[in-house]
């Protein structure tokens, strides 16, 4: 029924009152204004056209290890290309490009150009060029000329129509460049001091008596700065040629002479916020991007950029009639190997922008993002090539790959009190020895260098070299710092006790702890975050009081399997063998998938990174990392073993079966099967753990029980092998619940509808949430299949695969359906009113529902993934009045699709997947994403009756947005097998038709 408002008067005056108190109360709410930027920068006008002139098919589809100094050298227009996107990167330099390359480096393009005019105007009409670079270069030639920089001689060679004609030992202005001339033009054009003093040319080269005697000088002064180098192996080779690609690393390398001389500067920032706005006001709409720049000093930068709607410009061209829009600023962007827009960039990248005193950003270099990428200031103390590992001294972490190291106040030039760490380094890790290319094998031991950690991998070592100050700097580990008492006790890194005595320890007092200059992590702290088992450098005044104290913590980290969790504890097997348990206080961080999560969430068998303090007194846990899926249990497989290769690490096996919802099924090889073995597996026969070489020897042709993880590549191996008695008969699988259990590696447990005990021990496959247990992990009304052998012996049964039913909660993701009223970009969106499913019913509630869009909110379209960026109410592609179902944690939306309404459950048991080829044609299952499956044993839900009724087998179709969710997470169609039971939503009860939301249960 429609509602109408009353007309009564006091009813509106009423109205009135209570707005008039709603508005004055708003207005005495202070508003707080958005920081004031220390700089607003813009995009470029022309952004488009550099980036087609600069997208070099020869660079591009390269591996060459100079994209980025062609790059950025090509965006500043220093080194042009060729045209026809045509860089010739590995063509040698010209001399007279050479020339014209290092003036352009150096701002001198237009004097250049003058010089070029007043040539020209002074020949005759017959000598002019009609080439204009050909005319440009002879301004860059005579300006080197003036210069110094090639002799008058060499001009007049330069200028001779007839290059041919020349002599041996003329100026040929399209020969190759030397190395030495180009060091020299450097030198000159950029006014470096030549170097009278020689060192590097004279100590670092051997064919340093080969280059021009005169040219040595500035040779050493381009050596000394890091724009040139030798190639590493003792050579610089002086007379020999330099290609385009190392031109444009050598401009890259003298960035802090070219930059300032082009009125550019170098910033670095990190990006924080990214806002869209648009302007609708104009004939033409006008659609801004301002991206919020954290500038490495503090101050907050802006970068804006436009985009225009060409349609409605009124500009038209001339020729043609067609519409034209006005020029977008925008910005050129490299990252991941190439350039690109605006659009690469993302919150949370650390960034290098090149401004010019225009005030825009003439070029954009994503240097990581601060998610997966650290820099570490260490000491390298060893390297070791066989494990691809390096130990070395912790001393701070930056923010950016560069740093003044004058502004450090403490560092560990001292090799007492640092914080040691082996950290592994890619197979291609780059190595950059004062400035040039090396290989991991130029480190020496004691090198101080940045380290670029990736994912907990080292992908680039940069030597540098501290200075340290050591007058008035002590050294230590905390054993007890007291602010309010006014001192801090110290032992040395060897140990708290030595001699079971405490007189290793020193106390050393605060004057007055207010004055106390402290850092932590090498950011500023505050006294009471400096704890015991940190390793402190500690400053004292000319009285022996503190000064400034810089802490580092002293953390261990160690890996293992997490084997139960009580409350506030776990109980880690370390890989090293050894057990501890470890208290889990609110303090702790855990995380998983760079996520903090609760400390209910996690599991036995989880692998974990342990971040440790450990002192003499306690050990302290600081930080808990659960790894990711890798070490999921994937499949259980039974076969007789045919062979154990101990080379190549693979097990032959025949006749080989999958464990599969509590049955066992053939799978589709045919025969013999290799199966590789992780570096961690486990051979156990007869319940003894046995080596591979005792394996060998015990297990051929036995029946084995195998548990299985995939790699990252989607490859199985086989981590645990457990081989049975051949006398022993195998039971049928039991599913049942257990009534009870013991506690420990070795054990016993009772099912509760067998009322049957079941031993298990080392043998025992025992999986639980898809990890590998312990009989720890066993719980009482735990639901399980159970495989289990009869003992020939004494009739006992013993378990040999106990698989731990982890039943799919539908309830983990709350489920609602609803039609759009509006949407706030990349913030949140709003239901008109909505349905939440609860079991198989949906239950309807007629009042709006707001959920919020966070990064990790996925959208699912009718054609599959949809950006964040295109999920607007306006346009042509609006979801604005379209109906969705939500999957939500809280208020966070976790996933959008557009999937048609549904309200028909239907159950069964997959026994085919479908997957279709290019050319229409079935193919074999898990060749690609499956297109849909085949159903049987069906039921459905009769909504009337409330009671599940008899189906026939069905023919299911999957859309690019239907929602599947298994083991509480949404997965992809390749992750359902067959033998999967599931629960599915369609619209009506058909033999055929398409899934909108499948639970695989």
């Amino acid at each position: 029924m429609e509602k109408k408002f009353s007309n009564k008067p006091g009813i509106r005056i009423c109205f009135v009152m209570v707005f008039s108190f709603v508005l004055s109360f708003a207005l005495n709410i202070p508003v707080h204004a958005d920081e004031e930027p220390e700089k607003i920068y813009y995009g470029l006008k022309n952004a488009s056209t550099i980036l087609n002139n600069i997208n070099f098919t020869d660079v591009r589809n390269s591996a060459t290890w100079s994209k980025e100094a062609i790059c950025e050298a090509a965006a500043l227009d220093i080194v042009k290309g060729y045209g026809n996107r045509v860089f010739g990167r590995t063509n040698n330099v010209t001399k007279e490009e050479a020339i014209a390359i290092i003036y352009r480096a150096a701002g001198r393009e237009k004097d250049a150009q003058l010089a070029a005019e007043a040539l020209e105007t002074a020949r005759n009409a017959e000598d002019r060029s009609s080439y204009a670079p050909s005319m440009w270069s002879d301004g860059y030639l005579q300006l080197a000329a003036g210069e110094g920089l090639i002799s008058s001689q060499d001009l007049q060679d330069a200028f001779t129509a007839d290059q041919s004609s020349l002599g041996t030992g003329a100026f040929l202005r399209r020969a190759p460049a030397q190395r030495q001339e180009v060091a020299y033009w450097i030198s000159k054009v950029f006014d470096i001091e030549p170097v009278y003093g020689q060192q590097k040319i004279f100590n670092s080269f051997r064919d340093w008596s080969s280059a021009d005697p005169l040219k040595i000088p500035y040779i050493e002064a381009v050596l000394v700065e890091n724009i040139m180098n030798g190639e590493g192996n003792g050579y610089f080779r002086p007379t020999g040629f330099v290609t385009r690609e190392q031109i444009a690393q050598i401009i890259k390398n003298a960035d802090k002479r070219v930059l300032p001389l082009l009125g550019y500067e170098k910033k670095m920032g990190t990006v924080e916020d990214i806002r869209k706005e648009y302007d609708f006001t104009g004939n033409t709409h006008v659609y801004t991007n301002t991206f919020h720049i954290r500038s490495s000093n503090g101050k907050l930068h802006k970068i804006v950029t436009e985009f225009y709607d060409s349609s409605r410009s009124g500009y038209r061209n001339e020729q043609g009639g067609s519409s034209i829009k006005p020029s977008d600023t925008d910005l050129i962007v490299y990252r991941d190997g190439w350039i690109g827009t605006s659009s690469l960039l993302k919150v949370g990248d650390r960034v290098e922008y090149i401004t010019a005193a225009d005030g825009t950003v003439r070029y954009v270099r994503v240097i990581s993002a601060t998610s997966d990428t650290e820099y570490i200031v260490a000491k390298i103390k060893e390297v070791n090539y066989d494990t691809s590992t390096i130990k070395a001294a912790i001393g701070f972490y930056l923010e950016y790959p560069d740093i003044d190291m004058d502004s450090i106040s403490f560092d560990f030039r001292n090799s007492d009190g640092t914080v040691d760490a082996t950290l592994v380094y890619s197979n291609i890790v780059k190595v950059f020895i004062e400035g040039r290319i090396a290989g991991i094998r130029d480190i020496e031991p004691g090198t101080d260098a940045i380290l670029t950690v990736k994912d907990n991998i080292i992908t680039t070592i940069t030597t540098l070299d501290l200075r340290l100050k050591e007058q008035g700097v002590i050294s230590g580990i905390v054993e007890e710092n007291n602010p309010h008492l006014g001192y801090i006790s110290l032992y040395s890194d060897n140990g708290l006790r030595v001699d079971d005595s405490l007189n290793k320890i020193k106390i050393y007092n605060y004057s007055n702890p207010e004055e106390v200059t402290v850092y932590k992590n090498h950011v500023p702290a505050k006294l009471e975050d400096v704890e015991s088992g940190d390793s402190v450098y500690i400053k004292l005044d000319q009285n022996g009081a503190i000064e400034m104290i810089s802490a580092v913590d002293n953390y261990v980290v160690k890996y293992g399997k997490i084997i139960s969790v009580r409350p506030g504890l776990i109980n880690v097997a370390y890989d090293d063998g050894t057990q501890q348990i470890l208290s889990v206080d609110e303090n702790v961080p855990i995380v998983q998938d760079n996520k903090l999560m609760d400390f209910d969430a996690l599991k036995d068998g989880d692998r974990v990174k342990l971040l440790l303090n450990i002192t003499d007194k306690a050990t302290t846990l600081k930080k808990l990392t659960v790894e990711g899926d890798e070490h999921f249990i994937a499949n259980i497989y039974r076969g007789i073993v045919a062979s154990v290769d101990d080379i190549s690490k693979k097990l032959l096996l025949q006749h080989l079966e999958v464990f599969n919802n509590g049955e066992w099924e053939r799978t589709e090889q045919k025969g013999f099967t290799s199966l590789k073995m992780s570096e961690d597996n486990k051979f156990v026969y007869n319940d003894d753990i046995v080596d591979m070489r005792r394996a060998k020897e015990l297990i051929a042709g036995s029946t084995a029980y195998i548990a299985v993880e995939k790699d990252y590549g989607g490859i199985e191996k086989a981590v645990f092998v457990s081989v049975k008695n051949s006398k022993d008969s195998e039971a049928p699988v039991l599913n049942d619940s257990i009534m009870s259990a013991t506690f420990g590696n070795k054990g016993e447990f009772t099912l509760k509808k067998e009322y049957l005990n079941i031993s298990y021990g080392n043998g025992t496959i025992i999986v639980k949430d898809n990890r590998l247990v312990t009989g720890n992990s066993i719980n009482s009304e735990d639901r399980a299949y159970v495989v289990a052998s009869r003992s020939y012996d004494d009739g006992k049964y013993y378990a040999f695969i106990v698989k731990i039913d982890d039943k799919t909660d539908s309830n983990f993701f709350t489920i609602y359906r609803g039609r759009i009223a509006n949407i706030n970009e990349n913030k949140d969106f709003t239901l008109e009113s909505y349905s939440e499913l609860k079991g198989v019913e949906w239950n309807y509630y007629n009042t709006p529902r707001t959920f919020r869009i966070t990064y990790d909110t996925q959208i699912l379209g009718d054609d599959g993934v949809v950006g964040q960026r295109d999920f607007t109410d306006y346009g042509d592609s609006s979801y604005k009045s379209r109906t969705v179902y939500v999957l939500s944690h809280g208020a966070d939306a976790v996933l959008i699709s557009t999937a048609p309404y549904g309200n028909i459950n239907v159950k069964g048991k997959i026994y085919e997947l479908i997957s279709e080829n290019a050319d229409g044609s079935e193919a074999q299952e898990g060749q690609q994403e499956p297109v849909g499956f085949k159903l049987q044993n069906s039921k459905v839900y009769d909504l009337q009756s409330h009671m599940w009724v008899d189906g026939k087998d069905m023919d299911i179709n999957l859309l690019k947005n239907s929602i599947i969710l298994k083991d509480n997470k949404i997965i992809k169609p390749s992750e359902l097998k067959k033998g999967d039971s599931v629960r599915l939503i369609k619209k009506d009860d058909e033999q055929a038709g398409d899934a909108y939301i499948i639970f695989v249960e």
